[in-house]
């Protein structure tokens, strides 16, 4: 999920942290992309409208759908041919805090099977496809299948010890990678240098297409916030860790973080206003410390915690791994042809003109070739230079203002 409307907040409030750039632009950089998220797009983006939906899926001989095989397999090759080094990164354990938020997953794709059921028994054709996309899901076979592809092609995997954005995040500050490639907007909570999206949609096959490229320091420097600001906007804009302040907008989180500075002191002025409800969890009840035991209090402290505390600290102290090698090396050809063609039933014509492709990728890569930083167009925004700086002397005199009047008050106290 990544964070709620983040996307469009930086695209109002730090317009220059973003822009859009050809996908050309990435010949030469290493890029870690989210697995999962990359496999999810390539399942929904074979189904299309119709009576039967399972039917207009990929499969093998053995009915198994084979579809994020053959979207891995073309797009990592047209990765390589463009001169971009990919590096897929897997899940790996999903957060404790996280299962709140796949309870309400799991409720959300109930929900869909019954209605797609529905929408099948009246020919709905586009509600089945709606409903079909929502279904869809990168599991543990469709993981190990690309883990296995990947290998095969001689491109690097790995394996997350939680997040995989978190992961690609490190290893992009690590550098690494020069990138983390990802539709989850919870990278740059994570700090990713860049953030690279609409990197494996269906349409980047296109002449020219478009990527869109964040730059993190420019997106909180645009928002006037430090990093532990940040975060703490992304917990109140609504993360996968905790539910967030019912009521607050993403306009009205900016302005409290940027008037109060962290979620703590924000509390008690929201807390009891009636358009706003608070979770019941991050302000749990305390108990009397001299009536627990030390074991006790140690056991209880996790539940004791606010849960945007919790969060909080896995967006600062996420489980990573930096400490990897990546090598993108020859494909085991031999291998990999039977893998997809007795396997996965693809046509072994066309998977030996692919395996050629790969060939000369690799070959190509390997030679040092130079930078084409050309295709970065870098526009001047005077419009969003002058709405910062307006905002930044607002900021400022409200500020004057207010301790004058503290100043003001504390004298007529004194008399």
């Amino acid at each position: 999920m990544g964070i709620k409307g983040l996307a469009k907040l930086l695209s109002d409030e730090a317009p220059d942290c973003i822009r859009e750039v050809e996908f050309k632009s990435l010949h030469g950089r290493k890029i870690a992309i989210d697995a999962s998220m990359a496999i999810y797009q390539f399942l929904i983006a074979v189904r299309s409208g119709g009576p039967n939906q399972q039917a207009m899926m990929l499969t093998n001989a053995d009915g198994e759908t084979t579809s994020h095989i053959q979207g891995m397999f073309n797009r990592t090759i047209r990765f390589l041919n463009e001169g971009l080094k990919p590096v897929f990164v897997f899940d790996g354990k999903a957060p404790n805090m996280k299962s709140g938020e796949l309870e309400k997953r799991r409720e959300k794709r109930r929900k869909a099977e019954e209605e797609l059921k529905k929408a099948k028994e009246e020919e709905n054709t586009d509600e089945i496809d709606k409903h079909s996309k929502r279904l869809a899901r990168a599991g543990r076979k469709e993981n190990e299948d690309c883990k296995r592809l990947l290998r095969l092609m001689g491109v690097p995997v790995i394996l997350a010890p939680m997040e995989a954005e978190a992961e690609a995040a490190a290893l992009c500050k690590a550098g690494k990678v020069w990138a983390t490639g990802t539709e989850d907007m919870d990278a740059l909570t994570f700090a990713t240098p860049i953030l690279i999206r609409k990197l494996t949609f269906a349409n980047q096959s296109s002449k020219g297409a478009q990527i869109q490229s964040m730059n993190y320091k420019k997106a909180i420097e645009g928002l006037g916030l430090t990093h532990d600001q940040f975060v703490d906007l992304c917990i109140l804009l609504g993360c996968d860790y905790c539910d967030n302040i019912k009521g607050i907008g993403p306009k009205t989180a900016l302005k409290l973080i940027r008037e109060h500075g962290s979620i703590e002191k924000i509390l008690p002025v929201v807390k009891d206003v009636p358009k706003y409800t608070v979770p019941a969890n991050w302000i749990p009840d305390e108990k009397d410390k001299d009536e627990t035991t030390d074991e006790e209090a140690e056991a209880a402290k996790e539940a004791t915690t606010p849960a945007y505390v919790l969060a909080r600290d896995l967006f600062h102290n996420h489980e990573v791994d930096t400490d990897v090698e990546l090598k993108w090396k020859e494909p085991q050809a031999e291998e990999l042809t039977k893998f997809l063609v007795d396997e996965a039933g693809f046509n072994p014509e066309r998977v030996k003109l692919q395996i050629e492709k790969l060939k000369k990728a690799h070959a190509a890569n390997r030679k040092p070739q130079a930078r084409m930083d050309s295709f970065f167009k870098v526009v001047s925004n005077p419009a969003a230079d002058a709405k910062r700086k307006k905002r930044l002397e607002n900021e400022r005199a409200k500020k004057k203002q207010k301790a004058a009047e503290d100043r003001k008050k504390k004298g007529k106290s004194k008399r």
